[in-house]
């Protein structure tokens, strides 16, 4: 892998460094990276390790072991959307009351490590009381949204 020595914005020179806490939200799932690898030069402009470092990223969490723990919830009705338990076939509530948590520790081939916090929002079963995650898709459109915005909380821009 070949990496640039200098600024695209600038032309000065730029050294690798890892950034402090990046975080990003959307529908209640959570993102924070700690000890992003990322080009700094002088001036403070910032770019990623590699161009698709973020795609690479998202990717290595929806495939971790333990992102989605729990269950997922059914989508039922055409009109007017709801939620039902996966095990007994119960409506699920339109608030989440609990979160579930997840470290996980991102490794890459050029031997740069990124921690990475999830937090995801838990439904409660009142039938059967059963902890279920909305269904996967949407967590996952979720996931990939918080961490756009987390690198954009970085202020590293794309490419």
């Amino acid at each position: 892998m070949s990496h640039a020595k200098t600024c695209r914005q600038c032309g000065a020179e730029v050294a690798l460094t890892r950034l402090p806490r990046a975080q990003g939200e959307d529908s209640g799932v959570r993102v924070e990276i700690e000890g992003m690898p990322a080009y700094l030069c002088a001036r403070g402009h910032k770019r990623f390790l590699t161009p698709d470092f973020p795609l690479h990223l998202i990717e290595k969490l929806l495939n971790a072991d333990g992102t989605f723990s729990a269950p997922h919830a059914n989508k039922r009705g055409l009109i007017r959307k709801r939620y039902h338990c996966p095990g007994c076939g119960g409506d699920m509530p339109a608030e989440s009351g609990r979160h579930a948590s997840a470290r996980h520790r991102i490794e890459f081939s050029d031997s740069a490590t990124v921690d990475v916090a999830l937090t995801l929002p838990l439904y409660r079963c009142a039938r059967c009381e059963h902890d279920v995650l909305h269904p996967r898709q949407e967590v996952q459109r979720a996931l990939m949204d918080a961490a756009a915005s987390a690198f954009r909380s970085a202020n590293v821009p794309p490419g």
